[in-house]
């Protein structure tokens, strides 16, 4: 955690100064206010980060108008940052290549221009891709008889608050209902964390037409008061938390969040000795510990938390963080292994590359 946010403050840092950099290139005529518009790339951030940090500790409506404004705005300005930083790189390396040094010397405006234009681009495709995700097909083989034709949907990091509101909720829900899938499980960080007036999401989580397992995540903790258990309980989804439950014919142990720090620990698992035998699914909401869910009996662990590094270039820290696990289907001395790339967003409602995801396990 400590080096993702170091990693984000520094990328942020120098992002200010070369997304000005290329705005600067872009419109000369700038130059007369780059102060100005150098502040108001901070200002974003700032605004952004504050009310961000105002929404975990107090509810206001103001404030959640302001929160999502500025971060859909840094999510533009992200990229801005990102297309910026591969302009100076190229500026700096054409001083040691003629060539590019006349090319660019010769079409510098227009081809700062050119990276603004795909900067917008990119944000309106990122900005689609938080709010649409894909439905996404994987066949599980050497599944139990009496389960085989069943089908599981994977769920994990919606965020809902300040920007994903009931009316995305209940998109998601009639997505995920016209799956027919026999179990739902959803992964944690149900709720971002940044509206603690939760009770508006109750009616359409009650609308899930399969039985619901909720395991929590980290942001799900940001809230206080026990508000999540609450209304997921009240919504009538089966909160699962260092237990195991059969449901289906299919044994599912949730495990409390603890971050990477904290891993490599053994739970104390609540009525674990039942339904010995079944086919297991184990949910942990960090993409660790698979060693301790293939020491329960494990067929499945299903994951989320890594976003799929949500904003490039931070799916490289991510993959440095959790390696082959960071995203995907993967194995583990037989046990399938499957980390979601999430289904919204944390900050500003943005993907870059690749959307968020519904997932839909067939079991054969």
């Amino acid at each position: 955690m400590i080096i993702s946010i170091l990693s984000f403050f520094i990328l942020v840092i120098l992002g200010h100064y070369f997304a000005w950099y290329l705005s600067l290139a872009a419109c000369p005529r700038l130059k007369m206010k780059k102060y100005w518009l150098l502040a108001i790339y901070i200002s974003i951030t700032v605004i952004f980060l504050g009310s961000f940090a105002y929404l975990h500790q107090s509810i206001s409506p103001i404030f959640a108008y302001i929160y999502v404004t500025s971060a859909v705005l840094f999510g533009l300005l992200s990229q801005l940052m990102l297309l910026g930083t591969f302009y100076y790189l190229l500026i700096t390396i054409s001083k040691s290549l003629s060539s590019l040094k006349v090319f660019l010397e010769k079409y510098q405006s227009r081809f700062a221009q050119a990276l603004i234009v795909l900067a917008l681009c990119l944000f309106v495709l990122g900005t689609y891709n938080a709010f649409f995700p894909h439905v996404k097909n994987i066949n599980l083989d050497n599944w139990p008889e009496e389960l085989k034709g069943k089908s599981v949907v994977h769920l994990s990091d919606l965020h809902l608050g300040a920007i994903y509101r009931p009316a995305y909720l209940n998109r998601i829900v009639n997505q995920v209902n016209a799956l027919n899938a026999d179990l739902i499980i959803i992964s944690g960080d149900l709720f971002d964390g940044s509206d603690e007036f939760l009770p508006e999401f109750i009616e359409p989580l009650s609308n899930f037409s399969a039985p619901t397992i909720f395991v929590p995540g980290n942001h799900d903790t940001y809230v206080t008061n026990n508000e999540v258990e609450r209304t997921v309980l009240t919504a009538g989804l089966i909160n699962l938390v260092d237990s195991a439950l059969i449901v289906d014919g299919i044994k599912v142990i949730g495990f409390n969040y603890s971050g990477r720090a904290d891993s490599e620990q053994r739970r104390v698992i609540d009525n674990l000795e039942e339904g010995t035998g079944l086919a297991e699914i184990v949910v942990n909401h960090v993409p660790v510990d698979q060693a301790e869910a293939k020491a329960l009996g494990a067929d499945l662990m299903l994951s989320g938390h890594t976003h799929r590094g949500q904003i490039f270039p931070f799916s490289i820290v991510i993959n440095l963080l959790y390696g082959r696990f960071a995203y995907g289907l993967e194995d583990y001395e037989g046990m399938s292994v499957y980390t979601s790339a999430g289904t919204g967003t944390w900050g500003p409602p943005l993907r870059t590359l690749f959307p968020g995801e519904i997932i839909k396990f067939n079991l054969r």
